[in-house]
């Protein structure tokens, strides 16, 4: 009995840290065959069919990176930024990350939050909205912010470039 019982507490407890990501997935979810909204989602699996293929301008750092993602997801429209923004940021219960950087400019609000588990980064989430424009990324797996940094210079990912002044605190 005592097995039994710790094993559902366990299963509580790890139930508890999938939470956010459910969040996530149901606000993904909400808009995926909406058609104002376009949808980007990329496998564990191709994640590892990516990180085998021969690459001669891709460094090796990019090339570990891509190795040690399990996930992207994101979502993205042209339309009612801030409005999505808001709802999104009420929505996701971001108060269960740590929040690595905030950049709000003339109309436009950045945000990125980081999850952790034993020092390790293991989840990226990067919330943007302006006026006409809202962006919603997460990324798991083992994640190196300066690593995502040269990842998204690499293929031009839209918001990554503000990583590049961010530095873990």
């Amino acid at each position: 009995m005592k097995q039994f019982l710790l094993f559902v507490l366990l299963a509580a407890a790890s139930n508890a840290g999938f939470a956010q990501t459910d969040a996530i997935s149901k606000f993904f979810k909400q808009y995926e065959n909406n058609e104002n909204f376009t949808v980007i989602s990329i496998s564990p699996k191709m994640f590892k069919m990516m990180s085998k293929v021969k690459w001669d301008d891709v460094s090796s750092e990019v090339k570990q990176t891509i190795n040690n993602l399990t996930s992207f997801r994101m979502l993205t429209a042209e339309k009612n930024g801030l409005a999505l923004y808001t709802e999104a940021a009420k929505k996701l219960d971001l108060g269960s990350y740590d929040e690595i950087m905030t950049v709000k400019d003339k109309g436009e609000n950045v945000r990125f939050f980081v999850k952790e588990a034993n020092s390790r980064i293991n989840e990226l989430v990067m919330l943007v909205g302006t006026k006409s424009e809202f962006v919603l990324m997460s990324l798991t797996g083992i994640i190196d912010l300066d690593n995502i940094n040269k990842l998204g210079s690499a293929i031009n990912m839209k918001g990554m470039n503000n990583l590049s002044s961010v530095k873990k605190k």
